[in-house]
């Protein structure tokens, strides 16, 4: 009686607390967003891990495993039953989605009920907390060492170790390489744009001194200046190509990364167009320029990326064109514009997608060019912490009073490529984290064997006063320093990995990966939580032989001794 009232009780609170939180009064939007789905996450492992634990303090039996999972049962149809699937398509989810995250949520329930309800019991079984593991932790590292005449136990164990460890050392190199591309792609990204850019609707944009005047001085902002950008084509007398010509202010932008991959040199003579040398005859690309005359130079200066220089083939001194499509009309209609501007430096940033694209003038030159007047395109900052440019977007917002002006950050530019990389860190870490669960089935199998072996010996212990309780804290240490051993055994090589591939460095084409070397970065936090969680579920795997072997009956071990 008492344990139903204990499963009843814990089933109604938690269906009772998910309704009022997540369902009731919630339109779908909210329903099915990210942060709503983090707290339905953590709500569930909560009250999991909570009702695990009062339904062990209320039963003090060892049928709490059952209980736990009766609990889960009656909670899953109770959901039904109130009606969370009419709930949900009355807002216009569909059928699959609801059925994945009700899935998710019971399988979350489940896991910590189990973990709660096991701690619970390992602590309060005996009807008070008793955290202590003296004889019990003795009695288990001693079960480690078996007999003479039997070394499979033995050799299961050592292969549960490793098994342990090469999925945990697997899992943090993974997860050091794709921090290591993930931060490399960031900052290349972010040493050719900007962090971030206020824009207005339509194209007279003149007042953007007013607005640096009002925004450079908003906490976390580095710098603010000026842009424009316009799409075009850049043509030298061998090749032609499509550009993103950017106007940049000269005087404000050397404070910002935007020009991170352009030499000083290159700068210099952006600055100076005049001291631009001058060639007399175009060479090829990588060729000594023919002759440096000395006319003055009276052309403007532009800036190239490497690869789009390579293919014009041509270099630091020649004429190039750039062309853009938006032109005056003119008797056989619209003329595109063209003017003549000399390559005043290239650089690399290392992305193909910018080096082969990108082209820098002066604002002025870019002003005449487009034939903007005193408008430009926005206004781009940078910030001194990028995590928080989206609070920072906010802050300027609403200094600058929104409509018509609105703000875009890096973040938003460049969603795709960020999602994508956060899609196969995901997709390699669920991959991996199968071969943790299956070293934990090791664990659980070697468990198990221990157990059969042990009959004897757990008999003789229970004979002699040991409670259930403690029967399941030996066999639970056996399995905790098997889990414990390998998961630290597996961070700690899984550092020495990451750490020779970063002198080491393994070689890479950049024309393909943008980077030249495998990059490495990895996070502290990120390796405990590896290790924590390889811990996590070896404990899990102790649980049903600990539980089998509590259950044992003396009679039973010791009928054929």
């Amino acid at each position: 009686v008492r344990s139903v009232l204990a499963i009843v009780v814990v089933s109604g609170s938690i269906c009772l607390c998910l309704y009022f939180l997540f369902v009731k009064d919630y339109e779908l939007t909210t329903f099915s967003s990210e942060v709503m789905l983090e707290r339905i996450a953590l709500a569930v492992m909560l009250m999991g891990f909570v009702g695990g634990g009062v339904l062990s303090l209320i039963t003090h039996r060892i049928s709490f495993f059952e209980a736990c999972w009766t609990t889960w049962a009656f909670t899953l149809f109770a959901v039904m039953l109130k009606g969370w699937a009419e709930q949900a398509f009355s807002y216009g989810a569909s059928s699959t989605y609801f059925m994945t995250l009700l899935l998710t949520a019971s399988s979350l329930l489940l896991l910590f009920l189990t973990l709660g309800g096991s701690l619970g019991y390992l602590f309060f079984g005996e009807g008070k907390l008793n955290a202590h593991f003296g004889y019990e932790t003795f009695i288990g590292t001693r079960f480690l060492m078996t007999k003479r005449s039997s070394h499979m136990v033995s050799l299961i164990t050592v292969i549960s170790v490793i098994a342990v460890m090469i999925a945990c050392s697997g899992m943090i190199v993974v997860m050091s390489v794709m921090n290591g591309f993930s931060s490399d792609l960031r900052a290349k990204i972010l040493g050719a744009n900007a962090h971030l850019m206020v824009l207005k609707y339509g194209k007279d944009f003149s007042e953007f001194e007013r607005v640096i005047e009002e925004t450079e001085k908003i906490p976390n902002v580095v710098a603010a200046s000026p842009f424009i950008v316009n799409e075009g084509m850049v043509s030298s007398s061998r090749n032609l190509s499509g550009s993103i010509i950017t106007g940049i202010d000269l005087q404000r932008v050397s404070q910002s990364d935007r020009l991170k991959y352009v030499s000083e040199q290159a700068l210099y003579y952006l600055k100076n167009p005049s001291q631009i040398p001058v060639v007399a005859e175009i060479g090829m690309l990588g060729d000594a320029p023919a002759d440096n005359t000395p006319e003055k130079n009276e052309l403007s200066g532009v800036i190239l990326g490497k690869e789009m220089a390579a293919d014009l083939q041509v270099m630091v001194g020649d004429i190039v064109n750039l062309i853009s499509p938006v032109g005056e009309i003119g008797p056989t209609g619209p003329i595109p514009r063209a003017r003549a501007f000399r390559v005043a430096g290239l650089f690399n940033s290392g992305m193909y997608d910018f080096d082969s694209k990108f082209a820098y003038i002066a604002l002025k030159d870019a002003q005449d060019f487009f034939n903007l007047g005193s408008s430009v395109t926005g206004v781009e900052y940078r910030v001194s912490d990028i995590e928080g440019t989206r609070a920072v977007a906010k802050h300027i917002e609403a200094v600058i009073g929104g409509y018509p002006f609105y703000t875009r950050d890096w973040m938003q530019m460049n969603r795709n490529m960020f999602s994508a990389l956060q899609l196969e860190k995901i997709a390699m870490l669920i991959i991996l984290s199968t071969y943790i669960f299956m070293a934990s089935l090791l664990i659980l199998v070697t468990l198990i064997m221990v157990v059969m072996e042990k009959g004897k010996e757990i008999a003789i212990l229970k004979s002699m006063g040991a409670t259930d309780v403690s029967i399941m804290k030996i066999f639970v240490t056996y399995g905790l320093f098997v889990g414990t051993l390998g998961a630290l055994c597996g961070g700690l090589a899984g550092l020495v990995v990451c750490q020779f591939i970063e002198k080491i460095g393994i070689r890479l084409d950049p024309d393909v990966y943008y980077f030249s070397n495998l990059p490495v970065k990895f996070e502290s936090m990120e390796v405990l939580f590896v290790v924590l969680a390889a811990i996590l579920i070896s404990f899990l795997a102790t649980i049903p032989p600990s539980l089998f072997a509590a259950r044992l009956k003396p009679v039973e071990g010791l009928r054929y001794e």
